[in-house]
């Protein structure tokens, strides 16, 4: 709800802006129309809440399609030192809606109406403020700068649920700064309303007021009642005090009557100390007694102890005696035992030399069986040596074979830049000739030296752009040709690097019509083998463009990257080629399976990329694919690669 000191400014900002209006009608011919329009942008900014106003450094408008207005409009800000809220308001030219996107306001020329559904479309939900000019798109613009033919009269138009939409807030001003008619009639009548409520909530407050002196009132009535219950509580304490003063007199009387007992008292304990004296005497004389009496039982204990000692020794003999005759005894039955013990060893024998036998026989036969057993591992382990070699040469030629499409393919990128730049160069060294010519004949004009700067600026340009795209396609071949030559460990952010590997393969989709689409987060760091990886996505691509897009003019491939955990990233590789049936399907990863024989293909392809994914890159690989509905791969990829190889 507005307060009263927001309304009265509210309406003193409307009759000052009316006037101004007027004002503006009448020497509008003074300034030009961009001019103008540059003002209104500027105020537009001043008057628009973002969500995150307050913990922005600087605003960004960028200005489609027109680089020369927006310089105009930089110039312009810097030269009269105009920020909005203290922070600077840059202007940028933007050739593309992803650039528009990024900005905090979008400024849409005339000329490019017809894209304005398109671009408000595209800008949806990202929070930047769109601004059209002349627009007969009311239902997508968010303000819309308004000027009639033949006049130099300027205005706008605000749409409210546009701007509502994208969380933006407008100050009540904004309207009243130039918005059409009906903008105006409502905000008066907002106006309205707000001093409709602001007079409810006062009559409000004002019957508050009446109530709150009615309980003023009673409390003061409450407060005399207490008074008089105060007065008559003080002569009840006179009258306590009295009591009181009676009290502390009989108190002294009870004094005098105990300090006189205390003084018998101590007359009592006088003659209890003379007492106490002779039983002590009677207590020491009774010790002495007792003192005798121990004496003698001491004397006694010594004689028991020696009668009890004599009893022991006797006991401990007889204890002797019971042991010599168990012995006696128990040598008797051991030479009865040994006897046959004796006759039980002999049949012992005879059955240890028989078992002694039976082992002799397995063992000569375990020795002939490991020794073919070790013949045949020797050539088993050859033959697995062989295949584990073959398998790396194969491997190797594949990474031989992509690198070689990566060069290829940097080559035929690389041309068309540098073909842009010496272009741009001859024509320089053409111009320079020229000048040459005038300057020796002494007919060179300044139009023509601004003509030759002109065209000089323009051609370093384009040579400069075309060197900056070799520069960045060589940085790319650099990093995918090493990662694939030494397949070391290396942390990648991963749809950055897929980015660079499909870009380094432009030239072969490119050659074939088809386009690729990655669909992935921003940044996604994972510790991996990168060259392996390269290898596995240059295999995948060839194979689509041999088998699935070999009876189609154009295809698409898109690239899914998905984190499925903190420890595991998907990465879905799809295209809409032909496809595959179950048979093809079930032997996709078989070594020498295809279904292009005789056509140069080897069958080892998908073979490759299995072992790789699983081996190299500790990863798991499935294919699921239907005829005419294209082919999908997933690989699932730790995101922290160990140093071991894992097994298929």
């Amino acid at each position: 709800m507005m307060s009263g000191y927001q309304i009265y400014r509210l309406v003193s900002v409307t009759l000052l802006v009316l006037s101004l209006t007027v004002y503006s009608y009448v020497h509008a011919q003074e300034f030009k129309p961009e001019q103008v329009k540059s003002a209104y942008i500027v105020s537009f900014f001043k008057h628009i809440d973002w969500l995150s106003t307050s913990s922005r450094k600087r605003y960004t408008l960028a200005i489609y399609n027109q680089p020369k207005y927006a310089k105009y409009l930089s110039q312009a800000l810097l030269d009269n030192r105009i920020t909005v809220d203290n922070k600077p308001l840059i202007i940028i030219p933007a050739s593309s809606i992803r650039q528009l996107r990024e900005a905090d306001g979008a400024f849409i020329p005339q000329q490019f109406n017809s894209q304005v559904h398109e671009i408000a479309s595209a800008l949806r939900g990202s929070d930047t403020l769109l601004i059209t000019n002349n627009s007969t798109n009311k239902h997508d613009v968010m303000i819309n700068l308004l000027q009639k033919e033949r006049e130099n009269i300027i205005s706008f138009e605000v749409n409210k649920a546009n701007l509502v939409y994208e969380k933006l807030r407008m100050s009540s001003e904004l309207l009243l700064l130039g918005g059409n008619e009906l903008d105006v009639a409502m905000l008066y009548r907002d106006i309205e309303v707000e001093m409709q409520k602001s007079k409810k909530q006062s009559d409000s407050l004002q019957r508050k007021l009446d109530q709150q002196e009615q309980a003023l009132l009673l409390a003061t009535e409450q407060l005399k009642l207490a008074k008089q219950t105060l007065k008559s509580l003080n002569v009840e304490l006179e009258k306590n005090t009295q009591a009181t003063k009676k009290q502390k007199l009989e108190l002294a009387e009870l004094k005098e009557k105990i300090h006189f007992k205390q003084q018998q008292l101590e007359i009592d304990r006088e003659a209890l100390k003379v007492v106490t004296q002779q039983s002590k005497l009677t207590e020491e004389k009774l010790e002495q007694q007792r003192s005798l009496l121990k004496e003698k039982e001491r004397k006694n204990s010594q004689i028991l102890a020696v009668v009890k000692k004599n009893a022991h020794v006797l006991s401990e003999q007889e204890v002797e005696i019971k042991k010599q005759q168990g012995e006696i005894e128990r040598q008797g039955v051991d030479l009865q035992g040994k006897s046959k013990v004796i006759d039980s060893q002999k049949t012992y024998l005879l059955l240890t030399t028989s078992l002694a036998l039976v082992s002799f026989i397995g063992i000569l036969l375990i020795v002939v069986f490991f020794n073919k057993n070790r013949k045949t591992t020797k050539k088993l382990k050859k033959t697995l040596r062989n295949l584990n070699d073959t398998q790396a040469q194969l491997v190797q030629s594949e990474k031989m074979a992509s690198l070689g499409r990566l060069v290829a393919g940097v080559a035929h990128e690389v041309n068309t830049p540098l073909g842009v730049a010496i272009t741009a160069g001859s024509l320089t060294s053409e111009g320079v000739e020229r000048l040459k010519e005038k300057v020796v004949a002494s007919s060179l004009s300044k139009d023509d030296l601004d003509s030759f700067l002109d065209r000089s600026t323009k051609s370093m340009a384009m040579s400069e752009g075309a060197l900056i795209k070799v520069k960045k396609l060589l940085d790319n071949f650099k990093l995918v040709a090493a990662d694939q030559t030494l397949s070391e460990f290396r942390q990648i952010n991963l749809p950055h690097y897929v980015d660079e590997v499909m870009s380094t393969l432009s030239s072969e989709l490119t050659k074939h019509q088809v386009t690729f689409q990655l669909n992935s987060v921003d940044e996604l760091m994972i510790s991996t083998r990168p060259g392996t990886l390269s290898q596995v996505l240059s295999n995948l691509v060839m194979n689509s463009i041999i088998h699935g897009f070999s009876d189609k003019d154009y295809g698409e491939i898109n690239v899914d990257i998905i984190l499925q955990s903190d420890d595991l990233v998907e990465v879905n590789y799809r295209d809409n080629g032909k496809g595959m049936d179950s048979h093809a399907l079930a032997n996709i990863f078989e070594p020498f399976f295809t279904t292009q024989r005789g056509k140069g293909s080897t069958g080892l392809g998908m073979n490759i990329v299995y072992n790789l994914v699983c081996q190299q890159l500790q990863g798991t690989i499935t294919v699921d694919s239907k005829q005419n509905k294209g082919m999908s791969v997933k690989l699932l990829l730790p995101v922290n690669l160990t140093r071991e190889e894992g097994e298929c």
